[in-house]
């Protein structure tokens, strides 16, 4: 499955220096869901893929208008991640 492949790529660790980034939101507020709602309806691989990395997730708004915000609001929510982390990053050597 898509766990094996990313672990052969990156190592045992993965999981706890990754999150998904879901971009065109508007797309998704446009269907009339928030976040939340769009992930109720979600595949159970998606869904799996989000419990085994703890359900770190960001939705970000494509819409010109409102990019520059949704940086800040990225940026913000990395930094989150990253301290729950304790800091610590993901080192792997993708070279065979």
């Amino acid at each position: 499955g898509i766990c094996f492949s990313l672990q052969e790529l990156l190592g045992p660790t993965w999981k706890n220096f990754t999150a998904i980034l879901f971009t065109h939101a508007d797309k998704v507020k446009e269907a009339g869901l928030n976040g939340d709602e769009y992930l109720h309806i979600a595949s159970d691989t998606l869904l799996n893929l989000l419990s085994s990395i703890q359900q770190r997730y960001i939705f970000v708004d494509n819409q010109a208008n409102t990019l520059q915000e949704e940086r800040k609001t990225i940026l913000r929510k990395i930094m989150e991640f990253i301290r729950q982390n304790s800091y610590q990053v993901l080192l792997t050597s993708l070279a065979k």
